[in-house]
């Protein structure tokens, strides 16, 4: 007789058999236990001992005072004590106990992850900085190491969202890879709708609250919200501007402002931080800093963005002047955010910690590609050649000037104040270590970008790694993710963040869209006639109401558009003052001590060639040589 199924077999190197569960069903129960055991090895001895009544001896005595110690116990369990069945012996496997279903295996799976996945701590990267500030602060040397990218949790490069599939692509080079993931990051790294939207509703937030406590000034927003090249999380900067301040670029001022003037700033800005940010629930983690110009600090608890609110002068020079390197550079924007993202995933972008902030690194790229002998055509390359311009730099003697590019003699023509220069000649300042990088401000002659960066060494070292690790990916092309190595933590460092960021701006973009869903049902339900039945008495003054209105969205955008025309009018008026200073530094540089690009230059960042070409083509020119040789 054949069975009407097939029957299912567990072929398990350690099944739990059906003899095994009808073992301990029926026959482990009545077993006896190890005191039951004993009891009854107890009771044959005493039989025993009673056939031969003078085999006893010492021995025997304390064997039955034993057993009256043992008849005691058992005489104080329950009746049902010898009905106790013993706890089912536990299955284990290769990978440790073994578990009946899956539920129980995945909550152990998660146990198991949240144990043993490291922590995100940038303690390690801390250290580094501190060492760094200590050695500045004793005006000492330190030794550059290699920073390591703040790890959170494990992910597969194949999985990245900028990762390239090589199935797909089989016959892409190293190098055309490597562009084509910087595009896909450049574009996975982009706000979404709703991540704009929650950065829009927290712009109007912070306005509408300081509006309210200081309403003698307007607060506008600098930094990279207005230059364009704002991440999902960048920080969201506000500038307090007086309304009585002139508007007029000539007349605002230029420099940062005196004793006077700060303390005035900090008294306005404590003001703000107690009425505002402080007592306010909706931010966390706010704090005054006493910087180049005073600032407060805070998150806001939703949305999880951070925002400062500054007391600094106009930066539009600064806007001109990066938004004309983005139209002149197309790959600028996506390459910036690349670097960007391998400094903030090292915790290198604190300035307040000696890294670099985000308008020094937005020049810093900018220089390597004004002082590069062939301009990178990509980003791909472009990236190689910043890693090794930057990496090999000799920041000892050297100074670099964007407009005009060259190198100057940082010893001979610092980048200072005169105030500052006075100063130092005075010997009321101590001068820079000698490591220093100093970067002249192409938007202010008098500005070093490099003054605020003290771990200069520890970015150095970390580029020259990079740099090598990378060429190698590049030759071999083996690798899930060339770009993994340099932003790939990013991914798990940001996952929450953006997570919690766009559900924000989840619910603003629904209610907007429920209110305008309920305007128009209530449109739909009363209809038109209901409406103008139910304003029949009051025709007239909607009527003036209307007019009213009208008049009045005229005037604003009468009003926006005499505001938009008046920016781009002061925007033609930086952008003028702007190439008269560079006309002006290139006159003042035909006078000092220019280094050309060439052998020179060469010499000077202690490589023989600064041109980048793709490895595999170096590869091949080199066996090419070799082969002449041979010949020869």
């Amino acid at each position: 007789m054949q069975l009407s199924r097939t029957r299912l077999i567990c072929r398990a190197h350690n099944r739990f058999n059906p003899s095994l569960a009808l073992w301990q069903h029926f026959v482990q129960p009545g077993s006896p236990g190890p005191r039951d055991r004993r009891q009854l090895s107890t009771a044959t001895e005493a039989a025993q001992d009673g056939a031969n009544p003078r085999s006893k001896n010492d021995d025997s005595q304390a064997r039955d005072t034993q057993d009256a110690e043992v008849a005691t116990e058992n005489a104080a369990e329950p009746p049902n004590a010898e009905a106790k069945q013993l706890p089912v012996r536990r299955m284990t496997t290769v990978k440790g106990r073994w578990l009946s279903s899956k539920v129980e295996v995945s909550i152990a799976k998660n146990k198991h992850l949240k144990r043993t996945m490291p922590t995100p701590s940038n303690v390690e990267h801390q250290d580094q900085l501190v060492i760094a500030k200590d050695a500045f602060a004793k005006s000492q040397d330190y030794e550059g190491v290699v920073v390591r990218p703040i790890v959170v949790g494990k992910v597969r490069e194949s999985a990245l969202p900028w990762c390239v599939n090589m199935e797909g692509e089989p016959t892409m080079t190293g190098m055309d890879r490597l562009h084509s993931e910087i595009d896909r990051f450049y574009k996975y790294t982009q706000p979404d709708r709703y991540e704009t939207a929650a950065r829009k509703h927290l712009i109007e937030q912070v306005q509408r609250q300081v509006k309210q406590f200081l309403p003698k000034y307007n607060t506008e927003v600098f930094g990279s919200e207005s230059t364009g090249i704002a991440m999902p999380l960048s920080d969201i900067d506000f500038r307090l501007v007086l309304k009585s301040q002139p508007s007029d670029p000539a007349q605002v001022p230029k420099f940062p402002p005196d004793t006077k003037e700060r303390k005035k700033g900090t008294r306005l800005l404590s003001k703000l931080y107690w009425t505002v940010f402080n007592k306010n629930g909706a931010y966390l983690l706010a704090a005054i800093r006493h910087a180049r110009y005073p600032l407060v600090a805070a998150q806001d608890r939703k949305s999880g963005l951070d925002v400062q609110v500054v007391l600094s002068n106009d930066t539009s020079i600064s806007r001109v002047t990066m938004q004309e390197y983005m139209e002149k550079i197309p790959y600028l924007r996506e390459l910036y955010w690349v670097v960007k993202t391998m400094f903030d995933t090292r915790g290198l972008s604190d300035v307040f910690r000696g890294g670099f902030g985000s308008y020094s690194l937005f020049m810093m790229v900018v220089a390597s590609i004004k002082h590069a002998p062939k301009p990178p055509k990509d980003s791909a390359r472009a990236l190689l050649h910043f890693l090794d311009f930057w990496g090999n730099f000799d920041t000892t003697k050297h100074g670099v000037s964007i407009e005009p590019a060259y190198l100057f003699d940082k010893a001979k023509h610092p980048v200072l104040t005169d105030t500052q220069r006075a100063r130092l000649q005075s010997g009321e300042t101590k001068p820079l270590p000698s490591y220093m990088l100093s970067l002249r401000d192409p938007a202010d002659e008098t500005n070093d970008l490099g003054r605020k960066g003290i771990a200069i060494k520890h970015v150095q070292a970390t580029f020259r790694d990079l740099h090598k690790n990378l060429l190698l990916d590049l030759k071999f092309n083996k690798r899930a993710s060339i770009l993994c190595p340099l932003v790939g933590t990013s991914y798990m460092l940001q996952l929450e963040r953006r997570r919690k960021l766009q559900n924000y701006g989840r619910e603003w973009v629904e209610r907007e869209q429920k209110d305008l869903a309920q305007l128009a049902k209530e449109v739909r339900e009363g209809g038109w006639q209901g409406v103008v039945d139910a304003v029949d008495e009051e025709v007239l003054k909607d009527s003036v109401e209307e007019d009213v209105e009208e008049n009045t969205l005229k005037t604003m955008e009468e009003e926006e558009a005499r505001l938009r025309l008046a920016k781009e009018e002061r925007d033609r008026e930086w952008k003028r003052l702007a190439e008269e200073k560079t006309r002006r530094l290139k006159e003042e540089a035909q006078n000092t001590s220019i280094l050309d690009h060439g052998d020179t230059m060469s010499s000077i960042l202690g490589t023989g060639t600064l041109a980048v070409e793709d490895p595999q083509t170096s590869k091949d020119s080199v066996d090419g040589q070799g082969d002449e040789a041979k010949k020869a």
